[in-house]
């Protein structure tokens, strides 16, 4: 007599499929959220060990470079009437020398000192008006310039930027 085999096939249950290729997905998802943020994590880094190692100079008629003068400052004056108002400026310096760049970045708190009690002495009225606020500049600038000379001497800080200014 001949025996009867029976085979059995496993069949997947209804939606197993969907949801393999779903948590496929999302593992994908993890990988390349992980592999994005280490990209993201390193590249953040990398200027900072740039930064500390570039000690290059730049001739100066090269292109123009910029520090930062972070965290914004943040100063309070009065106006004619002897109220009090605030004023918070974030600015950026550019010169073409990279030494001045280093002296400045070498020498930001004398800068920020510096800046803070000269714009303690603005008048509120006069700053309101754009020749006021490019005075404010003329004057950070030449400020800024006497501080890198004097400490390091270093000649050409050429420009200062407002990159934010809010005046209450």
């Amino acid at each position: 007599m001949a025996e009867e085999q029976t085979t059995t096939v496993a069949t997947p249950a209804p939606g197993g499929k969907k949801k393999l290729i779903l948590f496929g997905l999302i593992g994908l998802l993890v990988i390349g959220g992980g592999a994005f943020a280490a990209f993201t994590m390193m590249k953040a880094d990398a200027p900072a060990e740039e930064e500390s190692e570039e000690v290059v100079e730049v001739s100066s008629s090269g292109p123009p470079i910029y520090q930062s003068l972070h965290p914004p400052l943040v100063v309070n004056f009065k106006d004619q009437a002897g109220d009090s108002h605030f004023m918070q400026i974030t600015m950026e310096v550019m010169s073409r020398k990279q030494s001045v760049i280093n002296a400045v970045r070498e020498h930001t708190p004398a800068i920020r000192n510096s800046l803070i009690l000269l714009y303690g002495g603005a008048v509120f009225e006069d700053i309101q008006s754009r020749e006021g606020k490019e005075k404010m500049l003329a004057d950070g600038r030449e400020e800024i310039a006497r501080i890198v000379a004097e400490n390091s001497g270093e000649k050409g800080v050429e420009a200062l930027y407002f990159t934010a200014l809010v005046i209450q």
